[in-house]
């Protein structure tokens, strides 16, 4: 490892990370995939700058290349893992499903002062994954709904109807700071 390396690895970090993420969140299948995949595809270049000479007239191009790569790789093991059976037995005659923790305590779950968190948490959760997509690439990355239309290919109108019926769930869902009791 070399400074120069150093230097030009956070250059171009700096320069592409917005598009990159951009870029991941609109092709995921699933939002909670997207911090993952990022953070792969800028392990593999710092590893190429590290082995070899590479150009930087095309280095977003190249970047997005590496991306679409995890992409792939990564749904495609995840296909592989869908096939296992949380039912099946191992060799303790003991069922998958009995052997994962259940890390959720959901009676000490309360919205403190700060919940964009939880609110979150609760939005990447949501069965129609273009709701979180939709909420990141509006609230953070600061695009109009125009532009957000245009890069996941839907209407204008279906992405305002998902943010302000998302809106309207959360208001009623964690109003006065709290989890509304249902």
């Amino acid at each position: 490892m070399t400074d120069s390396n150093l230097y030009k690895f956070n250059d171009i970090y700096d320069k592409t990370y917005l598009d990159l993420l951009k870029y991941v969140i609109i092709k995921c299948h699933n939002v909670n995939d997207t911090n993952d995949i990022v953070q792969e595809t800028y392990l593999e270049l710092w590893n190429i700058i590290n082995k070899k000479e590479i150009n930087n007239s095309n280095i977003k191009s190249y970047l997005l290349g590496i991306a679409n790569n995890k992409i792939k790789k990564h749904y495609t093991l995840m296909q592989k893992l869908k096939t296992i059976s949380l039912f099946e037995k191992n060799d303790k005659n003991m069922e998958l499903i009995d052997l994962l923790e259940d890390k959720i305590d959901i009676e000490n779950l309360s919205i403190q002062k700060d919940n964009w968190t939880t609110i979150w948490h609760y939005i990447k959760s949501k069965k129609n994954q273009d709701i979180p997509k939709i909420f990141y690439l509006y609230y953070k990355l600061e695009l109009s709904i125009k532009e957000i239309a245009e890069e996941l290919k839907k209407s204008e109108s279906y992405i305002k109807n998902l943010i302000y019926r998302t809106l309207k769930e959360l208001r009623e869902k964690f109003e006065d700071g709290g989890l509304k009791n249902e």
